[in-house]
């Protein structure tokens, strides 16, 4: 299953040697390295809308024993740069409607040595055109002196936005009569400011109907800039029509016309012991981009204790696998993948619980689907069973989802 919680990254690191208290960077004083023309007017005129990707804004670390947030870091850092060296700047989100001249994506990566600490910030610059005004990256490496009140690294993040910000004025000169503010986030394609490098999150979906529409575990198109689906190589941008955290299930408009849509059993019945099969693109950064399918049983009508609508059922799933179908060996849809069950508490139990997986039951989706007024076949179970036809349906109709920011 695609994971809940969504940290930019982890660094476990159980022994620093903390020496003394690193001193706040402030924005008046420039790092070595940075130099800006005489003839450069500060702040510049331009309003810049600053795009930083939510999963790193709401990461957090462990460090010594103590909870520390370089995502917080990150904001009050590139944020306090921005408004020094542009009279109107601001952090954006994708469906921000405030007006901007140029756009600033910037995309960091923290790396630990030892006690040094290193901030990465690869970055563009955009205006009207798609093509980048300007791409580059910068890095600041400091001492970790003071895990605990985050201090390092705000520092590293003050540092590293002074860096990048000279140089998008000393290469472009920006002005509000270069760059008026025109343009707005809601209006402007994600593609041009997402990392393609690697998705943050992977998960399965799979057509629900003939149109091209897409359902999948809500969880898996969590804070989401850019969704990709893919089917058989073909990548298809989305629009998202529906969502539901409660049930935890979305629904993606791809335009695919040549989409084959899995059917609802009528009255959506299931029983217990019913064979079943579970296909789904787990673990792509390891297994690739191929379906797995893995079969199993519907073991129990209940899910977690508190859930609404789960049942629990025994084909092995792995990371990626949410939002995947349980299908029927007549091909029809019993339910949606949603969860395994977190083994660790109870081994430490001594107690070794094997395939307890979980899946919403396909008659919440059918009131789902209504609802939004998302169209979905229903069927009667065919004469005759057999478990290459859910194999077939359900491969049939699956696609991996990626999400991007």
């Amino acid at each position: 299953m695609a994971g809940r919680k969504h940290w930019g990254f982890v660094l476990w690191v159980t022994s620093l040697v903390l020496a003394g208290c690193a001193g706040r960077a402030t924005t008046d004083t420039l790092p070595s390295g940075a130099d800006l023309p005489s003839s450069i007017k500060i702040p510049s005129s331009t309003t810049l809308a600053v795009y930083l990707p939510s999963n790193y804004r709401n990461s957090r670390i462990l460090v010594s024993n103590s909870w520390v947030l370089p995502g917080k870091a990150l904001e009050d850092g590139v944020s306090a740069v921005a408004q020094h060296f542009f009279a109107q700047s601001y952090l954006a989100g994708p469906a921000g409607t405030q007006q901007y001249g140029l756009l600033l994506a910037l995309h960091p990566m923290w790396k630990l040595e030892g006690r040094d600490l290193h901030l990465t910030m690869r970055y563009s610059v955009f205006a009207k055109d798609a093509t980048p005004l300007l791409q580059g990256s910068q890095t600041y490496e400091t001492p970790l002196n003071d895990a605990t009140s985050s201090l390092s690294f705000y520092n590293a993040a003050l540092r590293t936005a002074q860096l990048v910000m000279v140089d998008v004025l000393a290469r472009l000169d920006p002005t509000a009569a270069k760059y008026p503010a025109t343009l707005r986030m809601v209006d402007t394609d994600p593609k041009r400011y997402v990392s393609r490098d690697k998705p943050i999150l992977t998960g399965t979906g799979f057509f629900i109907n003939a149109a091209g529409q897409v359902m999948t575990a809500a969880h898996v198109l969590h804070d989401c800039a850019l969704i990709e689906v893919k089917r058989d190589e073909k990548i298809f941008a989305t629009r998202l029509i529906a969502s539901s955290s409660l049930l935890d299930l979305a629904v993606m408009d791809t335009g695919d016309t040549k989409a084959i849509p899995l059917p609802l059993r009528r009255n959506q019945e299931i029983s217990l012991g019913e064979p079943v099969a579970n296909v789904g693109f787990p673990l792509q950064s390891l297994l690739g981009t191929s379906p797995s399918l893995t079969r199993g049983n519907i073991s129990s009508r209940g899910g977690i204790s508190g859930s609404i609508g789960e049942f629990q059922f025994s084909a092995p799933i792995q990371p990626g696998s949410s939002g995947g179908p349980v299908v029927s060996d007549g091909g029809e849809l019993l339910g949606i993948t949603l969860a395994t069950l977190n083994a660790t508490p109870l081994i430490e139990k001594g107690i070794l619980p094997q395939n307890v997986n979980f899946a919403l039951d396909a008659r919440y989706a059918a009131k789902f689907l209504k609802r939004n007024k998302v169209a979905f076949l229903e069927v009667d179970p065919p004469a005759k069973i057999d478990a290459s036809n859910g194999n077939q349906a359900a491969l049939s109709s699956v696609v991996s989802v990626a999400c991007y920011q």
